[in-house]
């Protein structure tokens, strides 16, 4: 059973602080592949502080794999995607045509965008739900990660010698289907409820090119210092 809430706007406060957890989560997860693609391109500049590009990389991972621990957490009493469906499966009425109408009223084109069905599916909503509990074999492999090596350690698993994070390990495309589907699932409830998208795509996201960029420059122009300074003791 779904914690209990009184009104649309506690609602959207959960809407809201469950979405950053999603969208970060994509966020963080393109910024590490992408910083990883971009290897080849800047070898030779990664390699002018290797260390600090590695953990780099493992810190986007990790922060990745922490926010989708609490997207799809199964913990009753926490917000995660799985609670916060069945919250909307209790409370239908919140997507009324009405409370819509209400919700928008400041939206010049709040009578066009009430006229599209606002009540969620209730087939797609069972489907969804199932998605997020840990019938999903994916969700249950995250949550073995969260509760074993997140969340906290388990001793006993230490001292069998076990690595729960190789056993358990999820593959790249299976992080991808996770942060895919999450995405998706939100801008389900959240453009009927409020003809609202979030959007993963953050300004700035490849500012680590600028880095890179600047550390192939400072390369540059030593390498020229140097041959002009050989030039000039010739």
């Amino acid at each position: 059973m779904p914690f209990l809430i009184n009104s649309s706007e506690e609602f959207e406060k959960l809407m809201e602080a469950l979405s950053k957890d999603i969208v970060n989560a994509n966020i963080f997860y393109r910024l590490h592949h992408d910083l990883l693609s971009s290897v080849k391109e800047y070898e030779r500049e990664v390699n002018q502080a290797n260390n600090f590009w590695r953990l780099t990389f493992d810190a986007h991972w990790e922060a990745c794999i922490f926010r989708l621990c609490r997207v799809y957490d199964q913990n009753e009493k926490a917000l995660n995607l799985r609670n916060w469906l069945e919250v909307i499966q209790e409370n239908l009425h919140l997507f009324d045509k009405d409370a819509f109408k209400v919700r928008l009223k400041e939206n010049p084109f709040v009578e066009s965008l009430a006229e599209y069905a606002r009540k969620p599916d209730p087939k797609q909503l069972a489907v969804d739900i199932i998605f997020a509990s840990n019938d999903n074999p994916l969700v249950h492999k995250l949550t073995i990660l969260r509760s074993n090596v997140f969340a906290h350690r388990n001793a006993k698993v230490i001292l069998r010698n076990r690595n729960i994070w190789q056993e358990q390990s999820l593959k790249y495309g299976e992080v991808e289907t996770l942060l895919h589907e999450g995405v998706a699932i939100l801008n389900r409830y959240s453009s009927l409820f409020k003809a609202l998208s979030y959007s993963t795509q953050i300004i700035g996201h490849d500012d680590y090119k600028n880095v890179l960029g600047s550390i192939r420059r400072d390369l540059e122009r030593r390498e020229a210092d140097f041959e002009e300074e050989l030039r000039r003791i010739q």
